[in-house]
């Protein structure tokens, strides 16, 4: 069973979020997986992570705070049933197992607060009780296995019960006016988009007022002669704003519109009638915020396929082995972020001895930039293996990325070393990267000495030389390294990386390798990912 969220907002408005990634980000901000528009929330404020023994919930170094069943908490494997609470108020409930049948305590609590809007409606005779048990079955039925042209059917069958009426149907918003959704008449026919026709007038009406229109017994001389309503010989018509709170608002909004008429008189609608109506659109509202909601959660699963394919494009971008050199120690690292990105390294050994590295930062992310590393690195290899010198490859490299991918580009370091540590670079855009000197215990700058691939099609490209000597790191990375945020958002940042690779390189490039990463966490502590994060160290033994 996947786990799920299931938020509890202070108005006692219900949603739930399904944890299908290994990292799923809580917080004020846009790009959270879970927004939460409250300010006793942080941007970042909490993670709930993948780990060995379940799933684990991680505060931030939240302002206000994180808790697990009154509990504050830092860190915090989750069990069935844990109530969680952000900042003040915000109130999550986290759960495993499925969720309660038709039969157990929340449908009843849905008919109990259904009888309680209701109780003081009841009449005594049994049609009018009959009414009002169609808002309850209604409730009832599309809480149960719900689906939503199983939803939209159950409103226009109990509407068209209590009104009489010929035809009924929803209309949802559909960019700046409202459009067919569902249709049936009073005999429980569908009726497809081609038979809807509505007046125009009367939803435009609702639509601006918020307000139902009742004209069951003959229409008022403000619509009776509307050009659409003598053409249908229209003589009732009834129509209801449907209001929920939208994926992603905090308020209620007119989400939907319930429309009825008939070519002749309705029932006689007594103000009874029209508050069961009333109530019904307001349950029919809360159908549409669970379509709206559906539909999120559909939109989540389809993106969530596409990061899940770009993540394992970009996994095959990456080496399944560093190759083993006489005098040249390799060590690689790659970490992409939540959203997946186009970072990639590549090695290559020439038939010469001769190593080829490179290190590149595809623009975008997802699936598209996966995609473009994926197809950057082919033609790269096939460059390299058939001749081409670095400065020619990038150059050709260049053309083909400006003629078929118009506004994308990439940075990238492009470096080779022979067996005798001589060789040079490129560095195409990227950010300036490091060579620990050995003899001199200093650290020597890489800066970029090409523009970046891609962005003109006039670019060119110099190789400079580059030597190394015995002891001597060199360290190339990428921009999610220095721009890595710790929770305040100050930067980790080229001298911290310099400091690191000078105290460090004497030890070695595993010993560099390590000490990077550890200082990241420290630094980080716990702050999501932004970008990418990528690096080569190459160690001349």
């Amino acid at each position: 069973m996947t786990p799920r969220l299931q938020w509890k907002s202070p108005d006692g408005r219900e949603q739930v979020f399904m944890i299908s990634s290994q990292e799923v980000l809580i917080g004020r901000t846009s790009v959270a997986d879970i927004v939460v528009p409250d300010r006793h929330v942080s941007r970042q404020h909490a993670k709930v992570v993948a780990v060995p023994d379940g799933w684990q919930l991680v505060d931030l170094n939240s302002t206000y705070g994180t808790f697990v069943n009154n509990e504050r908490v830092d860190r915090r494997i989750l069990r069935h049933g844990d109530t969680i609470v952000l900042g003040r108020d915000v109130e999550f409930r986290y759960f495993t197992e499925p969720p309660a049948g038709p039969h157990d305590a929340d449908t009843t609590r849905i008919m109990q607060e259904s009888l309680k809007d209701l109780g003081r409606l009841l009449p005594s005779e049994a049609s009018d009780l009959e009414k009002i048990l169609c808002v309850l079955d209604f409730q009832y039925q599309w809480s149960q296995v719900f689906t939503p042209d199983a939803g939209l059917h159950q409103i226009l069958e109990s509407t068209l019960r209590i009104s009489g009426a010929e035809r009924a149907f929803v209309m949802v918003r559909k960019g700046e006016g409202f459009g067919y959704a569902a249709g049936l008449d009073g005999h429980g026919r569908k009726l497809s988009e081609t038979h809807f026709r509505a007046s125009g007038s009367i939803v435009r009406e609702v639509s601006a007022r918020g307000k139902p229109i009742f004209m069951v017994e003959g229409l008022s001389e403000d619509f009776e002669k509307q050009q659409s309503i003598v053409a249908m010989n229209l003589r009732a018509i009834a129509c209801l704003p449907l209001r929920g709170i939208p994926t992603g608002g905090e308020s209620p909004e007119i989400l939907g519109i319930l429309y009825l008429d008939s070519t002749k008189a309705m029932h006689s609608l007594s103000g009874l009638d029209q508050k069961i109506l009333t109530k019904l659109a307001d349950e029919a509202g809360k159908v549409l915020e669970r379509v709206e909601m559906l539909k999120t959660i559909e939109q989540q699963k389809s993106l969530e396929r596409d990061l899940a394919l770009a993540e394992e494009t970009q996994r095959n971008l990456l080496p399944r082995e560093i190759p083993r050199l006489e005098r040249l120690k390799l060590h690689a690292y790659s970490r992409p972020t939540r959203y997946v990105g186009g970072d990639f390294y590549h090695f290559q050994v020439m038939d010469s001895g001769e190593l080829i590295g490179v290190l590149a930062d595809v623009s975008g992310k997802g699936i598209a930039a996966s995609l473009l590393s994926s197809m950057l690195l082919g033609c790269l290899q096939l460059l390299l293996t058939g001749g081409s010198s670095t400065v020619q490859a990038l150059q050709r490299l260049n053309a083909f990325l400006h003629a078929k991918a118009p506004g994308r580009f990439v940075t990238m370091f492009l470096f080779s070393i022979g067996p005798d540590g001589a060789g040079e670079f490129v560095s195409a855009g990227h950010n300036p990267c490091f060579v620990y000197r050995a003899s001199r215990k200093e650290i020597e700058e890489l800066p970029s000495n090409s523009l970046i691939i891609g962005a003109f099609d006039f670019a060119t490209f110099q190789a400079d030389p580059l030597h190394l000597d015995r002891g001597d790191v060199l360290l190339v990375y990428s921009d999610g390294l220095t721009e890595a945020e710790d929770p305040s958002g100050a930067m980790f940042g080229f001298e911290r990386v310099r400091q690191i690779l000078l105290d460090e390189a004497p030890s070695g490039a595993e010993k560099v390798h390590q000490a990077l990463l550890f200082s990241l966490q420290e630094f980080t502590r716990g702050r999501a990912q932004t970008d990418d994060i990528t690096m080569i160290i190459a160690e001349q033994a």
